[in-house]
């Protein structure tokens, strides 16, 4: 990557892209997903942020400016072309022609700086506005230029609107106009598919777009997305034939082990970056002396926890990476896993130990505490759990109202973003409420410098220092699962955990 303003991707080149190997591909033909939690809807001001079973709608429904490949680079999408200045801080997109919604209004760079100032906007309160803080402003050049005004650099700014979130799908700005609050459940973009009918926790069906821009896709005439929480009804849908293809996670390790058996079925599997963590709240006792939190670390016995909670499917993590991630450290500074250490350690610290560690009030959560609570009372720490509805786990988070939280770091096509947010000093997510002016150097210059085996020291410095000072701690690597029909083709790599079917077909 050169420090000029660069041009990536040509016409010719995003019309390959788009448009794929056209061998094998059947047209025709429903396919059911089982997703695991029902949608709430897709107006980002009335929902916030998307979950990944909302993305693994939206990806049929809207599109983004730019897509990932399975190598994890970004491709043409909406956007053409695109260039960056010197400093990384002023990013122009060149858009695609003629593309319209799926109301027949055009799809141009108005609609694209519109969606943006209508997230951005105070007076509208977005939950979504935190994760475009970083871009100061976008701005309409022409019918196909925007202009990205960054009040912090981004060396990977393409990749970074590839996820179908809540902020990166261009949605048609007629139809939020027109519907009002009903346009929730009636969203619109440029997708390949049209929302049919929507029964809210039963089914939503979603059929052909036959205008959509890239001729020849997709190929499916219609999907129907069933949110099925529970993990046994899940797999009995698929055995059965109502669903061809299910979410799943290390968690139902039985029911994947019988997938991967059953000649009928396959497992598809994404090993994506970032991990499972949990942050100290390093201003309060007794996480505010680095011997308490280095000796828990060195309590944690990873593959134990694995074979209890997944019967030893989770990858255990050392750092925020992951082996997903183009982030490789030969040194990331992962404390060793030394009990007798650790007792020695809290022995030093001299008064007892005794927190509360936040835990989602799930089977999940629970069976993950309890795993956590009894190896730490093996050293001498006693553990309390506090179980808490999932949506209260955010804000107790931000308002630091906690001892010990877990968290987790999203599968990303770069650090950046989520790493910055996490350790910087002053950032609201920034959960260790921990400041050193080391570690904001070596984040500050990670984001503005393009060669990656640079970033790549600053990033493995970064773990070193993290890990060192215990300032968070990584259980499990992100895996991400799906399982499938035989005959289900055509799903890319499952990237941030999102099921895409917007280009899959039934052989």
């Amino acid at each position: 990557m050169t420090k000029k303003a660069r041009l990536l991707g040509l016409a010719a080149a995003a019309a390959l892209a788009v448009s794929g190997p056209a061998m094998a591909q059947k047209q025709g033909g429903t396919l059911t997903v089982g997703l695991e939690l029902d949608i709430p809807g897709f107006d980002p001001l009335k929902v916030g942020v998307f979950d990944t079973a909302a993305e693994s709608a939206a990806a049929l429904i809207f599109d983004t400016l730019t897509s990932l490949d399975d190598d994890g680079k970004a491709q043409p999408r909406l956007a053409l072309s695109w260039s960056s200045s010197e400093d990384f801080k002023t990013w122009t997109f060149k858009l695609r022609p003629g593309v319209k919604f799926q109301d027949g209004t055009p799809f141009n760079a108005q609609a694209v700086v519109w969606n943006f100032n209508r997230q951005k906007d105070p007076k509208n309160n977005c939950r979504c506005a935190f994760y475009i803080s970083f871009i100061n402003s976008v701005e309409a050049t022409d019918d196909l230029t925007v202009v990205y005004h960054l009040r912090d650099p981004s060396v990977n700014l393409p990749t970074l609107l590839t996820i179908q979130s809540s902020n990166n799908v261009i949605q048609s700005p007629s139809a939020i106009q027109a519907k009002g609050d009903d346009y929730n459940r009636n969203p619109v973009g440029t997708g390949p598919f049209i929302i049919k009918s929507w029964a809210a926790g039963d089914r939503m069906v979603l059929e052909r777009n036959p205008n959509y821009w890239n001729k020849g896709h997709p190929y499916l005439d219609r999907v129907v997305l069933r949110p099925l929480p529970d993990s046994q009804s899940r797999f009995a849908s698929l055995q059965s034939g109502e669903a061809q293809l299910v979410w799943a996670d290390e968690y139902e390790a039985d029911n994947i082990a019988r997938a991967r058996k059953d000649k009928n079925l396959k497992v598809l599997d994404y090993v994506g970056s970032g991990a499972a963590v949990y942050a100290f709240n390093t201003k309060v006792a007794p996480f505010d002396d680095v011997r308490v939190r280095q000796a828990l670390v060195m309590a944690l016995d990873r593959k134990k926890m694995s074979q209890a909670l997944t019967n030893g499917l989770a990858r255990p993590a050392t750092n925020p990476y992951g082996d997903g991630s183009w982030v490789k450290c030969k040194d990331d500074g992962a404390l060793p896993e030394d009990p007798a250490k650790a007792r020695a350690l809290l022995k030093e610290y001299g008064k007892p130990v005794e927190f509360k560690m936040l835990v989602t009030a799930t089977p999940r959560g629970r069976a993950v505490g309890q795993v956590m609570q009894q190896l730490w009372k093996q050293v001498g720490a006693k553990m309390e759990i506090e179980q808490v509805d999932q949506a209260t786990i955010v804000p107790r988070a931000f308002q630091r109202q906690f001892q010990l939280t877990p968290w987790r770091i999203v599968d990303l096509s770069d650090p950046d973003p989520q790493m910055y947010a996490n350790f910087h000093t002053g950032s609201p997510v920034a959960l260790a409420n921990y400041s050193d002016p080391e570690l904001d150097k070596l984040l500050e210059h990670a984001r503005v410098t393009a060669d990656p085996a640079k970033r790549t020291e600053d990033y493995c410095a970064i773990s070193r220092l993290i890990n060192k000072e215990a300032l968070w701690f990584w259980t499990f690597q992100n895996t991400y699962y799906a399982m499938a029909k035989a005959n289900v083709k055509g799903i890319p790599k499952m990237h941030s955990g999102v099921i895409d079917v917007s280009d899959a077909w039934l052989e």
